[in-house]
């Protein structure tokens, strides 16, 4: 019964903090990036190409991640990710040239690669479909509310001097986490890579891929280009844009998860209610779609982009939410990681994209015009989901 207990409070309140903690040290660059760049000499496009790094280590990984998981232990893979994310924040700290960051960033998203597919197959094995879709829902939340603190914490200790120590409070929240981790006893059976319900059998190549898998993984895609695409640069789009000081920026930019927040709860709640989740991201990408095209061409309010941010965010929840639905439990990891591999390519290309055309035009507004794109994209392949495959039942 202790046991019992144990499991779950380590899903409803370790395991959300747990992947807070690892938010904090993914994207602690974030808020000090101007800091560096002007500290280091690095170019725009080099700041792009290191922040595209942290993605593409993050997506290089997911997949793998999906087998590793069920091939040895799960806490042997969540204790690889840690060691490597606590030495990545270290390398970044340290960090004097653009090169040293790219490969430290690099480093940084190769761990934390390891640790979504892994916490997955932990709720997946240790808690029934309901309590799955809640324990997810909150581990989702704190990835959404991840940016907005680490912005928060930044402009804090930017405006005290103390930016670099961004880079020691999250490593040590995880180490404290950790432990709890090390401590508990949980069910972390793995299972062969070669029965998962959504591959063929002869082949793990995408063309035996579930559909269904395959157009919410393509909708992810889109959907992080612009979520993550916007986080990376909205410090400078507040400081070039909107004139404002670097401390104030860092404060800025943690509104937008917060709006993402309110998004992510709304669209849960209406999915809920509706049981149509085709709509939800119907709806999310075709709004955000108006909304930020009548932003760049009819220079409408900053509201404007406020409201758009949490339309698109809307559909968040339910990329994964609803998996225990479409692959049996055992397979739930590397379905979701495969997920998340897709929306990470996103934010690595957009990252790119972004830099290119911020260092060539030195336009900060055209970062919206690149977003509004991605939305319409999203659209057009939300068309494709089949709303009563992710009905709850």
């Amino acid at each position: 019964m202790e046991e019992k207990s144990n499991i779950s409070q380590l899903l409803t309140f370790y395991l959300p903090l747990y992947y807070l903690s690892f938010y904090l040290c993914r994207y602690g660059v974030l808020p000090v990036g101007p800091i560096l760049v002007e500290k280091n000499s690095i170019s725009m496009l080099d700041y792009g190409f290191s922040l595209s790094a942290l993605y593409t280590g993050y997506f290089l990984m997911l997949i793998p991640a999906g087998v590793i998981v069920r091939k040895i232990s799960v806490k042997k893979t969540i204790y690889t990710g840690v060691l490597g994310t606590i030495s990545a924040n270290i390398i970044i700290l340290l960090a004097n040239s653009s090169t040293i960051l790219f490969v430290a960033l690099f480093l940084n998203g190769i761990s934390q690669g390891l640790i979504w597919p892994s916490l997955m197959q932990i709720v997946a094995l240790n808690s029934t479909k309901k309590d799955a879709e809640w324990t997810v829902g909150l581990m989702m939340t704190s990835a959404i509310l991840g940016p907005s603190i680490v912005f928060i914490i930044g402009s804090i200790l930017i405006s005290l001097n103390l930016w670099w120590a961004i880079f020691i409070l999250g490593p040590s929240l995880l180490a404290v986490l950790t432990l709890k981790i090390i401590k508990t006893r949980i069910n972390v059976r793995t299972q062969d890579i070669y029965k998962t319900t959504f591959l063929t059998k002869k082949s793990l190549i995408l063309g035996g891929l579930n559909k269904e898998i395959i157009i919410l993984s393509i909708t992810y895609f889109c959907f992080y280009s612009i979520l993550r695409g916007i986080v990376g640069w909205l410090p400078y789009f507040l400081i070039h844009g909107f004139n404002l000081k670097e401390s104030l920026a860092s404060l800025g930019s943690g509104i937008f998860p917060i709006l993402e927040t309110v998004g992510a709860f709304i669209g849960g709640y209406l999915s809920n209610r509706t049981k149509n989740f085709r709509k939800i991201f119907n709806y999310a990408f075709f709004l955000s779609f108006l909304l930020l095209s009548l932003y760049s061409f009819f220079n409408l309010p900053a509201l404007t982009l406020g409201l758009a941010f949490i339309l698109i965010s809307l559909p968040e929840w339910l990329f994964f939410s609803k998996l225990s639905y479409l692959v049996e439990k055992e397979h739930v990891g590397f379905a979701s990681g495969f997920i998340d591999m897709m929306g990470y390519i996103g934010s690595s290309t957009s990252n790119i994209i972004i830099g290119y055309i911020i260092s060539t035009t030195k336009d900060y507004r055209n970062i919206i015009l690149i977003l509004t794109l991605y939305s319409l994209l999203g659209f057009i392949f939300s068309l494709l989901i089949k709303s009563h495959k992710l009905s709850s039942t």
